[in-house]
């Protein structure tokens, strides 16, 4: 059964590397799955992907953290072995946690091998039922099941079931029944309901997010492709797309309040230059804190 999983996986990256996240999937990288896998799991509606996320990773799952799994990046390597076929995957935490990733819909494994199994049941007794009375139907009936039963196993995850189909000699018109549309019926309704457990319906419905431009946050379409290197998606906050803003200063800038309290903060580059913003908080590129405005670095930096 893992390796049913593994085939509809590796399958379904086929499908999904040409698709939306073709910058994360066409050539991934550790960082790259890093960043999808929390962008999925912030757009999941799926409660049984916080249970893999925590056998994953081996932490609590909490909205919007995205921080928490800045340093598990190696835990992503694997998963990048496996879809470069370089490497095996043979953990389910980790099949599930690819499954996120390429927002599988009929994960985790549990709902995959008990919609497996189910199927492969409905074909076995519709087998059974031509093998077990083959006398006592047309040879037309056999024809009509057989081709329904085809149907069926195609939808199934591809597993190698050889067909044992019985067909008695023809009978003089007379001894044939009439054409069975009550079962054919009834087989029909057992297509319809297995091409329903088994077509991936996408949900193209988008939520909010924003990334950083530059000076300020813009609110962007969650379906934008993400680039792990340049511009990270995060949930759209409101307060800071209308407020939070990089600003310039010179010496007519007014540094504090009435109170004394600062108005201005500021965050030192490795090349020493520094950046200001209008509000407290995290610089948006690297997440380092933003530090309150002193009147020392108002005169080394500002008026010099």
């Amino acid at each position: 059964m893992h390796e049913s999983y593994k085939k509809v996986l590796k399958e379904h990256y086929e499908i999904e590397k040409k698709g939306e996240q073709i910058n994360s999937l066409l050539n991934p990288t550790p960082a790259g799955l890093r960043d999808l896998f929390v962008y999925r799991m912030e757009q999941s509606n799926n409660v049984a992907d916080v249970n893999v996320f925590e056998q994953f990773l081996g932490f609590s799952y909490e909205k919007n953290a995205v921080n928490k799994i800045k340093a598990e990046i190696d835990k992503f390597r694997p998963l990048v072995n496996f879809l470069k076929d370089k490497s095996d995957l043979t953990e389910i935490k980790r099949l599930n946690a690819l499954a996120i990733l390429l927002d599988y819909p009929n994960r985790p494994f549990n709902k995959f091998s008990n919609i497996q199994k189910n199927t492969t049941e409905i074909i076995e007794e519709k087998k059974e039922e031509i093998i077990e009375k083959p006398n006592d139907i047309s040879k037309e009936e056999v024809i009509v099941k057989q081709k329904e039963i085809t149907v069926v196993e195609d939808l199934t995850p591809k597993e190698n079931t050889q067909e044992v189909i019985v067909v008695p000699d023809e009978e003089p018109i007379k001894n044939q029944r009439k054409f069975p549309f009550k079962e054919i019926g009834i087989i029909g309704i057992v297509v319809i309901i297995g091409i329903s457990l088994f077509i991936n319906i996408k949900n193209f419905t988008t939520k909010d997010c924003m990334v950083w431009k530059g000076e300020k946050y813009e609110a962007v379409d969650c379906s934008e492709t993400i680039n792990s290197f340049a511009e990270t998606t995060l949930p759209k906050d409101d307060k800071l797309i209308k407020d939070f803003r990089k600003i310039k200063v010179d010496n007519k800038t007014s540094f504090f309040d009435k109170k004394g309290n600062p108005k201005v903060w500021y965050i030192k580059n490795p090349n020493g230059t520094l950046e200001f913003f209008n509000q407290p908080g995290l610089q948006p590129e690297t997440e380092k804190t933003l530090k309150p405005i002193s009147k020392y670095i108002i005169q080394e930096y500002v008026l010099k």
